[in-house]
């Protein structure tokens, strides 16, 4: 398993709007091919993290294209470029 963390800031005042958007983008975050599972959280006001789990590194790599452009449709509701870290899992409980 590997999991890809992304944080960014967002416009608080329109999450109603950012979480519709969201919400329509399901379907091309399913095709994702060995995307497995993402949480989104709220980790503060305005302050996002995305947490994605893919069945191996080289998925999580051959998504980034399609991950970009799906970020891109969100960009009007972001306040700062996404900073996005992974790794392969090394233990789990």
């Amino acid at each position: 398993m590997y999991y890809r963390v992304t944080t960014y800031g967002f416009d608080a005042s329109r999450f109603d709007d950012f979480m519709e958007l969201a919400d329509s983008l399901r379907d091309e975050l399913r095709d994702i091919e060995g995307l497995e599972v993402i949480h989104s959280c709220e980790a503060d006001d305005g302050e996002g993290m995305i947490i994605a789990r893919y069945d191996s590194e080289e998925s999580a790599i051959a998504a980034q294209p399609k991950v970009r452009e799906v970020l891109g449709q969100m960009a009007e509701f972001m306040t700062s470029q996404p900073e996005i870290k992974g790794g392969n899992v090394i233990w789990e409980l």
